[in-house]
């Protein structure tokens, strides 16, 4: 499944992020990283609102269906 799937409230460990390589290096640079849990908080402007580690992030519905998660 992907992050895009998620709904408000639910939580997924990431398994893989895909796509282009400088886009997967911000990611990991700001947490998306295999085996990070995340929290879908809400959204805003089309974005999904997430909370990795003790931070808040947006990413868009492009970024989102390119990385992979597991429920949790």
């Amino acid at each position: 499944m992907t992050l895009a799937e998620l709904k408000e409230g639910e939580r997924a460990r990431i398994v893989r992020v895909s796509g282009e390589e400088a886009v997967k290096r911000h990611l990991g640079a700001l947490g998306f990283v295999a085996g990070t849990v995340v929290r879908v908080v809400g959204e805003s402007y089309g974005n999904m609102i997430l909370a990795v580690h003790e931070s808040r992030i947006a990413v868009n519905d492009a970024t989102a269906r390119d990385i992979d998660v597991d429920a949790v």
